[in-house]
């Protein structure tokens, strides 16, 4: 199990506006280590300056729980109170362990906490949504209780809140009639309640986020497996339509098969009561992404087909006027055959790949694609 690294998230990403903060998902390496529960932490946030934590878990019985702390709520309790303190000091910090304390310590503690109150509230015995099979609506919309933590003389009580009020920003991008009309026009909108999940293990339902969704499976069909990508919330509804734009001049331009190019095509935007919520891709059984360090253990004649793949589909794109945008060699999808494809058209831009200046052009495409090329030189 090799520790995953964390990333700071900008301000305007955090639902809480009053202080920078910093807010990432628990790796999933840490429910094997830090809890064998039916639940797993699976957000976090903490604040620079202030000093209290948010946090979110959620159950394999599609309960979520939003749980606000506050050093103030702990009472004639140093032991607890210092512990909290190691605890989000390390999340602030972002690394992985200080003086023998690390991220897995970190969210057991947070994860005992909680544990009478979940098991309570969500027993392992509880029914999920979805009769045995869940949807992209249950796990965006289903069942969820607001907590804190409390503590007395040293004892942890953590407890339900009243309100319904978690704080937390709604996960739809707010779309208005004319704007859906006009998707219709060039792709197919699909409620969430029609977006059925599909996991690899029971013990992944309702926790990690959904990536592999069907649509259309009934008693007659086994319907069609998607990869389902969620927008890009913290950008903003015009960032969304940007990457919805340039998916549809792929799809206009026709895009030849993959010996020609590779790229991911868009198949439907799925769309809840007030807007749309992410979009339905070809489902590629992924292998990984390319990495300089992936590219290092393969072979000449590997390194020279994922190199002749990736600058065919870019020369592909820009023949069509399309810019890829974030040209970096995460954007590059290695498939279980050995096949390279390029991903995300978002429009964003990596510092160190394309100068800023350059960002969304041809040119800044043609200065990352070199730096593609150099690592798999």
């Amino acid at each position: 199990l090799v520790p995953q690294r964390y990333s700071t998230s900008k301000p305007d990403q955090i639902h809480h506006p009053t202080s920078p903060c910093l807010q990432n998902s628990a790796p999933s390496f840490i429910r094997t280590m830090a809890n064998q529960s039916h639940f797993d932490l699976v957000l976090w946030q903490v604040h620079e300056t202030e000093e209290d934590c948010d946090l979110i878990f959620r159950t394999t019985n599609g309960r979520v729980f939003y749980c606000h702390l506050n050093p103030s709520h702990f009472l004639r309790s140093p032991q607890v109170t210092e512990q909290y303190f190691k605890c989000i000091n390390l999340l602030r910090s972002g690394d992985e362990g200080k003086n023998d304390f690390y991220m897995a310590d970190v969210f057991k503690w947070f994860s005992d906490s909680f544990i009478t109150l979940i098991n309570d509230l969500a027993p392992p015995t509880l029914t999920p949504p979805g009769n045995g099979h869940p949807t992209l609506s249950d796990y965006l919309f289903g069942p969820y209780f607001v907590c804190t933590l409390e503590a007395t003389d040293d004892v942890l009580k953590p407890k339900r809140l009243a309100t319904q009020d978690h704080g937390w920003s709604k996960p739809v991008i707010l779309a208005d009639h004319h704007y859906l009309s006009e998707l219709r026009t060039w792709t197919r909108l699909y409620q969430s309640s029609e977006v059925e999940l599909l996991y690899d293990e029971p013990g992944q339902v309702f926790i990690r986020p959904p990536t592999r969704v069907v649509v259309g499976r009934n008693s007659h069909s086994t319907g069609t497996t998607y990869f389902y990508k969620r927008f890009g919330l913290s950008f903003g509804p015009q960032h969304a339509k940007k990457e919805l734009m340039t998916l549809r001049q792929i799809l206009e331009a026709q895009i030849p098969p993959p010996t020609g190019a590779r790229v991911c095509c868009l198949h439907g935007v799925v769309q809840v009561e007030d807007g749309i919520v992410g979009m339905l891709f070809d489902w590629i059984d992924k292998k990984t992404v390319l990495s300089a360090a992936l590219a290092s253990e393969k072979t000449a004649d590997i390194k020279r087909r994922w190199a002749s793949q990736i600058k065919a589909t870019v020369e592909w794109l820009h023949a069509c006027g399309i810019v890829w945008g974030d040209a970096k060699d995460a954007n590059v999808l290695i498939d279980k055959d050995e096949n390279a494809w390029v991903i995300d058209f978002g429009g964003s831009y990596t510092p160190g790949w394309v100068d800023k200046e350059k960002a969304g052009t041809l040119e800044g495409d043609m200065q990352g694609l070199e730096k593609i090329m150099k690592i798999l030189d």
